[in-house]
């Protein structure tokens, strides 16, 4: 874990149900879930799951609903997949890696749906800064696809994104408009 990595075999993990295995990990990370960025899955041998079935990652932290994080397969046999906790101080335990056999096309979308959220959270990132470009009263038309503005527009804009994500981290996620 922290400033090490090493391999945690399956058989740590406490079985919950027949797909379902979980690992408290919050003696391992202490009292930052935060240095904990990354996990390796990998399946222990080729092909030891269902042609149809994946193997999921989830992560929970203080009691909360697990998250997904991401899924291999026998197509798709190891991955790393980025943690992130939140921007808390510390961490509320029990921190906890759960790993789940499911569907692979179950896997897949739930996975598609973490790409279209990033890729939705991109578009409305671009969306402020447009219409922060679009609000300066010295902007001019230059064409139907472009304009002039400041030099300084993109500073300007990254330090009033950066005070409202402070003070509203949800703003942007919140499905106020869709795009």
């Amino acid at each position: 874990f922290i400033g090490t990595s090493c391999l945690i075999h399956s058989t740590a993990f406490q079985q919950t149900s027949p797909t379902q295995f979980v690992l408290d990990i919050s003696s391992s990370v202490g009292a930052n879930a935060n240095a904990l960025k990354e996990v390796f899955l990998s399946l222990e041998t080729p092909n030891s799951l269902p042609a149809d079935a994946a193997l999921s990652l989830y992560t929970s932290i203080g009691g909360s609903d697990f998250v997904f994080r991401g899924f291999v397969s026998n197509s798709h046999p190891s991955d790393v997949m980025p943690l992130s906790w939140g921007n808390e101080e510390g961490t509320r335990h029990p921190i906890i890696l759960g790993v789940g056999i499911e569907p692979l096309e179950e896997a897949s979308a739930k996975h598609g749906a973490k790409i279209g959220a990033k890729e939705d959270f991109c578009r409305r990132v671009g969306m402020d800064l447009f219409q922060y470009m679009q609000s300066y009263s010295g902007v001019s038309q230059v064409g139907p696809d472009q304009i002039v503005c400041p030099t300084n527009v993109l500073d300007k804009w990254f330090n009033r994104i950066s005070n409202r994500l402070r003070n509203d981290p949800d703003f942007l996620t919140r499905k106020k408009d869709i795009i």
